[in-house]
């Protein structure tokens, strides 16, 4: 039998503005809410592909890549290959005061940087590139609904790199939401 993917994510993130002064007593709002869907499919808005892992034991300075053309596999051993991704969501579970966690393109075949308008990153990990996740902060989430493309020995590895603090402790999940079409 076959694995199918949908997924969703939910975001509410609310600011109350107390003010005291003339008519406008009270607690005003400012919301900032989104529902993220995602439907079975290969269209805009739509996933056929997700891969999730949960690393642990990670030593300091270690550099995973993630091979998002025809390496990961799903639960049934089926080969998964990305024509783009969707979203891409890190949480750094080491609780270690500076023990951050960089994810972005890999220096060599990178994904995501940005192109024509699409991409999560504006260079490779090392260059200026990435995005860093500090302990205790929640998730780092990335989201393209149009797809960020994927191409097999150009544009396929992402990667994490662990921080130098000492300890072979690190420990993060990464869900990745995507599209093989």
């Amino acid at each position: 039998m076959a694995i199918t993917y949908a997924g969703s994510v939910s975001i509410s993130v609310v600011l109350d503005e107390i003010t005291s002064r003339g008519i406008s007593r009270g607690v005003v709002p400012k919301p900032f809410i989104e529902k993220l869907k995602f439907a079975t499919g290969t269209t805009d808005g739509k996933i056929d592909l997700g891969h999730y892992v949960s690393e642990t034991a990670i030593a300091a300075s270690t550099t995973t890549s993630y091979d998002l053309a025809g390496v990961l596999t799903d639960p049934e051993g089926t080969v998964k290959t990305f024509a783009e991704t969707c979203l891409i969501a890190i949480r750094n579970n080491r609780t270690t005061a500076l023990a951050t966690l960089q994810i972005g393109p890999h220096a060599t075949n990178g994904h995501g940087v940005l192109a024509s308008a699409r991409g999560y990153w504006n260079a490779a990990l090392g260059a200026g590139g990435g995005n860093v996740v500090h302990p205790n902060l929640g998730w780092l989430i990335l989201y393209a609904p149009d797809g960020v493309p994927v191409t097999g020995a150009s544009t396929d590895i992402l990667a994490t790199i662990t921080s130098a603090v000492v300890g072979s402790t690190n420990a993060y999940d990464l869900l990745i939401f995507g599209r093989s079409a």
